[in-house]
């Protein structure tokens, strides 16, 4: 049933200025965007000489081609794809399983297994590159995607374990007690019965753990060496380094769309099941 106009918040002289400080945001947002692809457009002798907020001459689709191919964007994307998707999906997965008994199952200590996955929160990240350096290391998995798969997901799962114990905590007891009485356990309750209902609370921690895994610069950084191995946010670092003792600029503001893109998409199309889920398990927390 659609809202009538009287479900609306009535009016208030202070929505304006939250209205004219929101699109000033996005404006000035928006604005750096097209600098960017204005930039991107035009040559290197162009962007040198010319002043920065002069219009590209002309629109050279080309930069984007040399990109992808000479300055391998196109790898960098794909060890991105392959590291960003895998961490999320295997993050998700072990979080819904972790979450299951936690949430839904009472015994002895529950509150403490959720106490220590939330102290994964607080510990700052800069004080665990060092044994996850030596451990990948033992483990031979040291400047590969599949160590930097492994850490992603491991970094996302306490989030992960905390909104999907909301969120499963909101759902009614009544499910597993009908499941019980058909003779199902706590593993067919939860893959039959629990799982099919998760769809919003899985979206929204999928969503910000891939925008997250995408966007990740320092764990690459220190752990991946190889150009082959190598994400987007290693590959625009690459690039900007070329571009401040060169003056292949255009090449590297290529890269950035080509790297910004797909998070825009993500965000976009995804962003309403974002906010579902996250408000949804904290209703009851």
């Amino acid at each position: 049933m659609s809202r009538s106009s009287t479900d609306r918040a009535p009016w208030r002289r202070n929505h304006l200025v939250i209205y004219l400080c929101l699109g000033a945001v996005a404006l000035s947002s928006a604005s750096a965007f097209a600098w960017v692809f204005n930039s991107s457009m035009k040559t290197n002798t162009e962007f040198m000489q010319t002043s920065p907020w002069s219009w590209a001459s002309s629109l050279r689709w080309e930069n984007y081609a040399n990109a992808w191919a000479s300055a391998h964007v196109g790898s960098y994307f794909g060890n991105s794809v392959i590291v960003s998707v895998s961490s999320t999906v295997l993050g998700v997965v072990v979080a819904a399983f972790a979450a299951y008994p936690i949430a839904r199952i009472p015994f002895r200590g529950n509150g403490v297994v959720l106490t220590v996955f939330l102290l994964g929160l607080m510990v700052p990240w800069m004080v665990t590159f060092i044994p996850l350096y030596l451990t990948l290391l033992d483990l031979g998995l040291l400047d590969t995607r599949v160590g930097l798969i492994l850490v992603y997901a491991t970094y996302n799962l306490p989030f992960n374990v905390f909104v999907l114990v909301g969120f499963m905590r909101t759902l009614p007891r009544e499910l597993e007690e009908a499941a019980a009485v058909d003779g199902a356990g706590p593993t067919r309750t939860f893959l039959s019965v629990i799982a099919p209902l998760l769809g919003p609370g899985l979206a929204s921690v999928a969503i910000i753990s891939f925008l997250q895994n995408w966007n990740e610069f320092f764990y690459a950084l220190v752990l991946i060496q190889s150009d082959e191995n190598m994400t987007l946010p290693l590959g625009l670092f690459q690039l900007g380094q070329a571009a401040d003792y060169g003056t292949n600029w255009v090449t590297l503001f290529a890269g950035m769309l080509i790297t910004v893109v797909p998070v825009l998409l993500v965000a976009a199309i995804m962003h309403n099941h974002i906010t579902k889920g996250l408000t949804t398990g904290a209703l009851k927390g």
